[in-house]
């Protein structure tokens, strides 16, 4: 955004497929990898031509790897692909289940169908499809968040609960200077990494507290997956008091051993 103000521009950078290979080649030779991490937001922005080259090039290597992409850029002929490639995981960004919010704030027109869909075309494969959820948002309520929960509780069963990351209000995005313009934070803050992987939110909204969103996000993905008779538990882990922690301990063991992926358990310093 700052740099379209700048200069009137879009700016747009993508690397052939012969760039790619390049790098592969030098970067495996040195360090050889035993995971990749492709960091673009978007990793499936390409054509059908372009994913068919980087598929045929990536079969020389075939090592795993864990990417991020968006349910828009999902058919099934890339669902079979990916698996060919030996991918790891996919990072599907939800962000919000009310298809109204995300796309008068997110400016996502996406509906709820082609996303559910997507996640239905990686589910069982070899790899690990997941959604990334964000709550805290301005103008966000606990019923909103909801309305995201619930939606997650739509994708296959077969797939690992959906995580939420609270809203960071980064300078030069438009949710930022939303946030200013209704007084949920002042021009002067700025995001740093130890707020952004807090616990609380940085946003100050009368309709929806700080600490309300800091324990939605960590007991998140427990309302994603448990059963709804098991709510009134999850609402008390919800607490930062001493009965909130032993029951977020006492719930979060019992995640683990029914829901946590076995697949990417390993995968937890991914090569850059």
């Amino acid at each position: 955004m700052i740099y379209k103000e700048e200069t009137s521009k879009i700016f747009h950078r993508k690397k052939s497929i012969k760039r790619m290979k390049e790098e592969f080649d030098f970067l495996i030779k040195k360090y050889d990898p035993e995971l990749i991490y492709f960091i673009s937001d978007t990793f499936l922005a390409m054509s059908h031509k372009e994913f068919d080259e980087f598929k045929e090039m990536y079969s020389d290597y075939k090592i795993p790897f864990w990417m991020n992409t968006r349910a828009e850029t999902i058919n099934e002929h890339r669902a079979n692909g990916l698996e060919e490639m030996n991918m790891l995981r996919c990072d599907i960004g939800i962000e919000h289940g009310n298809a109204d919010y995300r796309k008068n704030y997110l400016r996502r027109n996406v509906s709820d169908d082609v996303q559910i869909k997507a996640f239905e075309m990686l589910a069982d494969k070899t790899y690990t499809a997941t959604a990334n959820c964000i709550i805290g948002m301005p103008d966000e309520t606990r019923e909103l968040v909801f309305d995201t929960i619930n939606f997650c509780r739509k994708l296959p069963k077969s797939m690992p609960a959906a995580g939420a990351f609270i809203f960071a209000p980064y300078h030069g995005t438009p949710l930022r200077d939303l946030s200013i313009e209704k007084g949920y934070i002042t021009d002067e803050e700025i995001v740093t990494l130890g707020i952004a992987g807090s616990d609380k939110s940085m946003l100050s909204m009368p309709q929806f507290s700080s600490e309300e969103i800091g324990g939605l996000s960590k007991t998140f993905s427990y309302y994603c997956k448990f059963p709804e008779d098991r709510w009134d538990e999850i609402k008390i882990a919800e607490k930062f008091t001493p009965e909130g922690i032993a029951m977020h301990k006492k719930l979060g063991k019992e995640f683990d051993e029914k829901y946590k992926d076995p697949k990417v358990a390993s995968a937890i310093n991914p090569v850059m």
